[in-house]
């Protein structure tokens, strides 16, 4: 095995290299499409400085939330994958910065904000998050977090807010162990003599190489069963629909938000009042009904739409940044009845749970990608169709109680995510302290009136509980 060149603190082990998950979400980042999620958080305020007390805590806390402190560092000549290491210069004045404004801001002004802090990319000089702190009218303050996608994913993120963003009591934190003092960050030769390491590890380990891999016969049989066995999964979840969707529309580097926020009680309370309705059935119908009034509204013309629903799977207690799979859902827009709207996502949602599509697609799309890159962006690139699906909708459980934002307590907390080529809309639902809220991104020019998406999700809500 052939040793890396060393430098002051370095150790192979220190060096992360991202998974092939991350790293294909980093790579998708192009000239319209940024890669990070957002959570903006409105609490009241309880200092004069926030976002110096955000600094002063999370200093605190960050042996909890060493992830927060690190970097991507690139490998030469591509030997292998982007890495992450600790950030030796890492300042916590440069990632929590307080928004200048020649006074607070209304809800209005804030989304034109966060608006643009979606449009803006991370700068991958530091770690990939950053916190813009906004001072809002009747005392409160907004603290809008970017975290890029390849760092943590939705419940990744909600894990790093409960070690090092917010806290169960108004109070400061406890006493905590101090992160290791970082490494200095690896060069060049050394970034190279890694890589060339790893592979001799790899080899020396009788792993195969990715050569090997798609020449072996074994492989591809092994992954031809693993097609013919998932054709119906496949075809519940990959079938191409007929009609347009009203967001498949070409996307710029412009955007826009929108909110809703629904008491989590009253969400609950009509799920429950349907045998094996889920809160995630719940969002869904809540869409449909918001799509289909604004649809109505707008005077625009759509066919059959389908949801992409991520599910995680991650382990029980796992950081890991990213392991995700989806289900595709009908939405039955068409349909004008509250209540068979949900029932009908739910039969559809109960369907594929029963049959396993998320684990299914996501060992085949895992397994694709270690024997071909060709194979697996055909495959990517059919998931993506917007014929496929029109718009992603996710659903991220946070927690149930109350939380504190440099000691004020969070009134709401509300998600992003960013969209995607041929699908100008995100939706992202986020439960947290009895609240449960929608957040809305779109293309500022492919998707007109996002206030009365929005304001259609609490109206459905109020017309689903009339009827229960």
């Amino acid at each position: 095995m052939i040793a890396p060149p060393s430098w002051p603190g370095y150790g192979l082990a220190m060096l992360q290299r991202l998974s092939s998950e991350d790293a294909r979400i980093l790579a998708l980042e192009s000239g319209a499409v940024v890669g990070h999620t957002c959570r903006v958080i409105v609490a009241e305020r309880r200092c004069v400085d926030v976002a110096g007390e955000l600094r002063r805590r999370l200093e605190a806390r960050l042996g909890d939330a060493s992830e927060l402190r690190r970097r991507l560092v690139e490998t030469p000549l591509g030997l292998a994958g982007p890495a992450w290491v600790d950030d030796p210069d890492f300042d916590p004045a440069a990632q929590i910065v307080a928004v200048k404004r020649p006074g607070p801001a209304s809800r209005e002004e804030l989304a034109r904000i966060v608006a643009e802090r979606m449009a803006e990319r991370l700068d991958r000089s530091r770690p990939l998050w950053r916190i813009d702190v906004v001072d809002l009218e009747d005392d409160l303050v907004a603290a809008i977090w970017r975290i890029h996608h390849a760092l943590a994913d939705g419940g990744a993120t909600i894990k790093l807010g409960e070690a090092a963003i917010w806290e169960p009591s108004p109070g400061p934190p406890g006493p905590r162990d101090p992160p290791p003092a970082p490494a200095g960050v690896p060069g060049q030769l050394a970034l190279a003599g890694a890589a060339v390491a790893e592979h001799g590890r790899r080899a020396a380990a009788g792993v195969a190489g990715a050569a090997r891999a798609i020449a072996s016969r074994r492989r591809w049989h092994e992954v031809r069963a693993e097609l013919a066995a998932a054709r119906p999964t496949l075809h519940r979840e990959l079938t191409r629909l007929d009609g347009d969707s009203p967001f498949d529309a070409p996307i710029g580097r412009r955007r826009h938000v929108a909110f809703a926020d629904l008491a989590l009680d009253d969400v609950t309370a009509a799920a429950h009042a349907f045998d094996g309705v889920t809160v995630n059935d719940m969002a869904l119908a809540l869409v449909a009904g918001a799509i289909r009034s604004w649809l109505e509204r707008t005077d625009t013309v759509a066919g059959p739409l389908r949801v992409q629903v991520p599910v995680s799977m991650h382990r029980p207690h796992d950081r890991d940044s990213n392991r995700d799979s989806f289900l595709n859902v009908d939405l039955p827009i068409a349909e004008p009845d509250p209540i068979r709207r949900l029932l009908a996502i739910n039969e559809e949602t109960r369907d594929r749970k029963q049959q396993h599509d998320a684990a299914e697609l996501y060992a085949l799309f895992t397994d694709l990608g270690h024997v071909s890159n060709r194979l697996y962006r055909r495959a990517y690139g059919r998931a993506s169709d917007p014929h496929v699906f029109a718009l992603s909708v996710s659903n991220v459980r946070g927690p149930a109680e109350a939380r504190y934002l440099a000691g004020g307590r969070i009134r709401g907390c509300y998600g992003l995510a960013e969209i995607a080529p041929r699908h100008a809309l995100r939706v992202s639902a986020l439960s947290f302290g009895g609240r449960f809220s929608f957040g809305l991104c779109a293309d500022a020019d492919a998707v007109p009136d996002l206030d009365v998406l929005a304001a259609g999700l609490t109206t459905s809500l109020d017309e689903l509980r009339a009827r229960v």
